[in-house]
């Protein structure tokens, strides 16, 4: 079962890593404020932070791993794989629609795709959910953080 864990952490990590450059670089084409904190910073931090935690995991990983093998591909289960894939795909499409067609409208579509590819049943809740957690969002992002979302085709 560690084996496991090690193996999940390894990739885990490796993932995180190179997610937060891509991300870094992305917000890096944001335009920056005369004063102030502009509109990438706060994003450039997060994922600042993020990589400087998948490094420090995977040195962790790599000194406990005592040379056991970190990634035992017989083992790797294709179904989660092909999961975890379809959500790359999703959010991929996801942050290309996003300028388009606008926050209100994609977030809620791929928060319910999400709950119903991992296999949450509840259909009814979990749009409700998705819509709830979208607009409250919504709500935080534009009137306490003064941070104006993409409205799309709505705006």
């Amino acid at each position: 079962m560690k084996d496991n864990k090690k193996s999940a952490d390894f990739i885990i990590s490796i993932l995180l890593i190179c997610l937060s450059a891509f991300l870094y670089m992305t917000a890096n084409k944001m335009p920056s404020a005369t004063k102030g904190i502009g509109p990438g910073d706060y994003p450039k931090f997060i994922c600042l932070i993020l990589f400087v935690l998948g490094v420090v995991q995977l040195i962790s990983v790599i000194i406990s791993s005592k040379g056991i093998p970190l990634i035992d591909f017989k083992r790797i289960n294709v179904k989660y794989l092909v999961r975890a894939l379809i959500m790359v795909v999703m959010t991929f499409v996801y942050y290309k629609l996003m300028k388009g067609v606008g926050y209100l409208l994609t977030t809620p579509i791929y928060l319910f795709a999400s709950f119903m590819l991992f296999g949450y049943k509840k259909k009814v809740k979990g749009a409700v959910i998705a819509v709830i957690f979208t607009v409250c969002i919504y709500l935080l992002f534009t009137k306490v953080f003064m941070v104006f979302l993409p409205r799309g085709i709505l705006g």
